[in-house]
């Protein structure tokens, strides 16, 4: 990462950048590996050239704080569907059934179907 713009270093077009990439380059040249080029990198511009943060200390939180909130919301995203389909049961096995009748609307039919032969 350049440390001036904040970019990534391939997409970066501040003499800062050319600076570092040539750094790596030389870094490169001499055999080393990708771990101490980045040992280097930070040592030379500090930790702002790292395009993820380290993942140890303070920084940590970085990576645990955008997973602990995927899961909190998706656990009340849980809760509140289990909540209103809950409330919805709730609501069906108040409303009276479909098949029974209130006494007077029973008297009626009864009184209508006296007046048939069946």
């Amino acid at each position: 990462m350049c440390p001036v713009c904040g970019t990534a270093l391939n997409l970066a077009f501040s003499p800062q950048a050319d600076r570092e990439r040539a750094f790596i380059q030389h870094e490169i040249n001499e055999g080393k590996t990708k771990e101490q080029i980045k040992a280097e990198l930070v040592t030379q511009y500090g930790t702002d050239v790292l395009a993820e943060p380290p993942k140890a200390g303070f920084d940590l939180t970085a990576w645990l704080v955008p997973g602990l909130a995927i899961l909190v919301a998706a656990a009340a995203i849980a809760l509140g569907l289990w909540r209103w389909r809950r409330a919805g049961r709730a609501r069906e096995a108040a409303a009276t059934p479909e098949g029974t009748l209130d006494a007077s609307e029973q008297e009626r039919l009864d009184s209508d179907l006296s007046r048939y032969d069946l």
